[in-house]
């Protein structure tokens, strides 16, 4: 059935989040939800875009036998270090069959040993009939006629491109846990989605490239979640360490050590920097980040272990937002992260052959 998308840009709330403050809109229309960071007017010529079709049994129970609530959080991060982008959120259960069917087909998985592909086929059913014309609307409500299009689905992508949107794919990074190693190898091979699956391991010499703290080699990231004390105190994290050390002795610093996830906490410094932030940060910026990244190596010998076992391979921080302290995405930026961490892990080395000569 076809609605017209009655999208009120006068009527949102805010939506407080662990990854920041987003707005929802009214669409007028139950089954489509806008969420944006940002006001969704301004949101520039070719913005972060996912077309997100809901899962009840992973985003509100916790299930693990999927990737949907990996992607729909995955996607907000994504917003949330930008600084923008839309999320389109559809109540599309199990590729638009609903949930009834959706039920059926996952019994018969659990049953029979089936891959999702085997199961839709046994009840008879199209692998997708999900369709993309609200979001279209809204689109072009908006005025936007490219977007990045945060998605491995190929078929998302000429949709909206058979309906005038320019597209470029992002691809999401999947946590692969034992309950939806299966479902992802059977979405690339059977479904062609493009999902970059292979763990970063595959050789001693490639460079380990490294963003997401809830993905390969995710121990590396300041945002992982790894306590580290310093300074008579104990922080969260090393982005904690690192962005309330821009404001060491006034009361943003402690505001900035309690903040509830490492993203707001990079949020809150943002909004203090301009009237607070201390006058010689560029001087010691690095200095501070290496003294949080020593002490979460050698505090946590997991991570110590961890660490050394990296070789000699280099360290990259992957992302097109940082051309500091990462790669800008494409291998321009001065990764001093990496660099960073590559000191400390000689610097672990040379401890553990100290230790052994002693």
């Amino acid at each position: 059935m076809t609605h017209t998308t009655g999208l009120a840009f006068d009527n949102w709330c805010t939506l407080p989040t662990p990854m920041g403050d987003f707005r929802m809109y009214d669409t007028g229309y139950e089954d489509l939800r806008v969420v944006c960071l940002g006001d969704l007017r301004e949101q520039g010529e070719r913005p972060l875009l996912r077309l997100h079709s809901s899962c009840l049994a992973s985003e509100i129970f916790g299930a693990g036998d999927c990737d949907c609530a990996d992607q729909l959080r995955e996607s907000m991060k994504r917003l949330a270090t930008e600084g923008g982008g839309i999320i389109l959120h559809m109540h599309q259960e199990g590729r638009g069959h609903g949930l009834s069917l959706k039920i059926q087909a996952v019994a018969e998985m659990q049953r029979r040993g089936l891959d999702t592909v085997e199961a839709f086929n046994t009840l008879g059913l199209e692998q997708d009939v999900r369709g993309y014309d609200e979001a279209v609307r809204v689109l072009r409500l908006i005025g936007i006629e490219s977007v990045r299009l945060i998605s491995n689905n190929p078929r998302k992508m000429r949709y909206l491109e058979t309906h005038g949107i320019r597209v470029e794919m992002v691809n999401t990074h999947p946590t692969i846990r034992p309950e939806n190693v299966r479902y992802l190898a059977t979405k690339k091979a059977k479904l062609g989605h493009r999902l970059p699956l292979e763990v970063n391991e595959a050789s001693s010499n490639e460079p380990i490239r490294f963003y997401h703290s809830d993905q390969p080699w995710g121990e590396l990231s300041n945002f992982s979640r790894h306590a580290v004390f310093l300074a008579d105190c104990v922080w969260p994290t090393v982005e904690h360490f690192y962005q309330a050390q821009k404001f060491a002795g006034l009361p943003e610093e402690e505001i900035i050590r309690c903040a509830a996830t490492p993203m707001l906490a990079k949020h809150l410094a943002v909004e203090f920097t301009d009237d607070h932030r201390r006058t010689d940060w560029e001087d010691v910026k690095e200095t501070l980040m290496l003294d949080g990244l020593r002490a979460k190596f050698r505090q946590h010998p997991d991570l110590r272990s961890r660490l050394i076992g990296s070789g000699e391979r280099l360290l990259v921080e992957h992302t097109a937002n940082d051309a500091y302290w990462g790669d800008a995405g494409d291998g321009s930026g001065k990764n001093r992260l990496g660099m960073l961490l590559m000191q400390v892990r000689a610097e672990l080395r040379r401890d553990e052959r100290l230790y052994d000569l002693g």
